[in-house]
């Protein structure tokens, strides 16, 4: 059992990585498609390369620190150590092609791209896959609600961080270079990550089981015998799709086609906040009541409700309507994961009696980011498609791409609802642990 201090700051830990990666999901496509001018099927395509990095390091790294424990630091902790400062030093690389590049370099800045993003997926993956998997080990079911809160806190907060950082970055930056402001963003960034992970590297301890014998195929094959999990990864793969275009399109879309001032960005940043906010709570409040599946498909709803808009949306008001409603579908997106994979690693175990967090942390990253991937290749086909839609107000024209994201998002999502239906969040662990601890005393009789 963790004591309070200790659950607010394990939770808080994702507080710099939050911030981190959501900066880099809100504003890659801005930096390098509006900012930089990459063209958009080169950025789409840089975007799902670093999406097939993380895919390949969560995976990898979440099932080393399974099986790979060490004497003085355990088996989650040597990741983390490692991880954490390079992924601080990739993101601060993500945003400084003009050090290595000159302007006008489409095809250095599309590798300079591939590669940076890339960077900081797999040094992202090594760090939060292991932390993630740490959280099983340390927690008893009762309590992970209390250390999900305080880890949606820390989403939350850095959600919120990202979207500001990321407006600023839309107001200030320059077609080439790096304004000293945003630099200084970037580095404090950095710090609150790093020192957000020491409270829990020296006063954390407690792991699960090792597995002596790895075996990543008799873990797959455990695990796919569940059919509610199964279903979470399709469902989480469908859903993806869509969140992915809405956060990756947010920005390109109010500063390209509605073209956002800064007054109009810092209400957007406001709105964002307080709907995310006010939601969260709903949330969370849904979830008591009605339990995590009708909560994640009622948030769905919001977005594929509001999501087809985009096809006659002119005007700022109209658009921070839309982008309210897909704001409370993202944040109940977002309050989910945790729980479902802490879940269904709990469930397992008291199955099978072996610990397999980091697999169940690790393993969904293969369809979840194969889907963001597949997302990101479709963002650059839609964003490449002819500009011949006129701005609003404005002589200037842009993709078709501006209004077709939206339906094409709603889609996916509603995909995903409909698969959801036939999954089960919400597992009966009492019964479990009755059902199983008799089984295995028949089994010793």
């Amino acid at each position: 059992m963790l004591t309070r201090f200790q659950k607010i700051y394990f939770g808080m830990a994702r507080l710099g990585p939050s911030i981190m990666l959501d900066t880099l999901d809100l504003a890659s496509a801005l930096f390098y498609f509006s900012i930089q001018a990459l063209p958009a099927i080169y950025t789409g395509s840089a975007i799902a390369l670093s999406y097939l990095s993380i895919m390949i390091s969560e995976l990898t790294f979440g099932n080393l620190s399974d099986r790979t424990p060490t004497k003085r630091w355990g088996r989650r902790k040597p990741f983390i150590m490692v991880g954490a400062p390079l992924m601080a030093v990739s993101f601060l690389l993500v945003f400084s092609p003009h050090l290595f590049l000159s302007e006008g370099n489409v095809i250095g800045l599309f590798f300079y791209a591939t590669i940076t993003m890339s960077l900081f997926k797999v040094f992202y993956g090594m760090a939060m896959t292991p932390f993630q998997s740490w959280m099983p080990e340390l927690t008893e079911p009762e309590e992970r609600p209390a250390v999900s809160a305080w880890q949606n806190v820390a989403n939350f907060i850095g959600f919120v961080v990202g979207t500001f950082g990321t407006a600023l970055l839309a107001i200030e930056a320059v077609q080439w270079g790096i304004p000293p402001i945003i630099l200084y963003m970037i580095l404090g960034f950095i710090v609150i990550q790093l020192l957000g992970f020491l409270p829990s590297l020296i006063g954390l301890h407690r792991e699960g089981k090792f597995i002596p014998h790895p075996s990543i195929m008799k873990d797959f094959r455990t695990a796919v015998k569940d059919r509610d999990y199964v279903g979470w990864l399709v469902a989480q793969g469908l859903l993806s799709v869509g969140i992915a275009t809405i956060v990756r399109t947010a920005f390109p879309y109010i500063n390209d086609y509605l073209l956002f001032g800064v007054t109009e960005f810092i209400i957007f940043g406001v709105e964002l906040l307080s709907v995310v906010f006010v939601f969260f709570i709903i949330y969370q409040f849904s979830i008591r009541k009605k339990g995590k599946r009708f909560t994640l498909q009622l948030s769905m709803m919001l977005a594929v409700v509001s999501l087809p808009f985009t096809l006659v949306i002119t005007t700022s008001a109209a658009a921070f309507l839309l982008l309210a409603f897909a704001g409370a579908g993202v944040a109940g997106y977002y309050l989910m994961p945790y729980i479902v994979y802490a879940d269904f690693a709990h469930k397992n175990e008291i199955m099978t009696g072996e610990g397999r967090a980091g697999f169940y942390t690790s393993f969904p990253s293969i369809p979840l980011n194969g889907m963001q991937a597949f997302s990101a290749f479709l963002w650059g086909f839609i964003f490449s498609l002819p500009a011949i839609v006129p701005v609003p107000g404005e002589a200037t024209l842009v993709s078709q791409g501006y209004l077709f994201w939206g339906p094409i998002a709603a889609l996916f999502i509603f995909l995903s609802i409909l698969v959801l239906s036939k999954v089960n969040l919400d597992p009966d662990f009492e019964k479990l642990e009755a059902e199983y601890s008799t089984a295995r005393r028949e089994i010793d009789l």
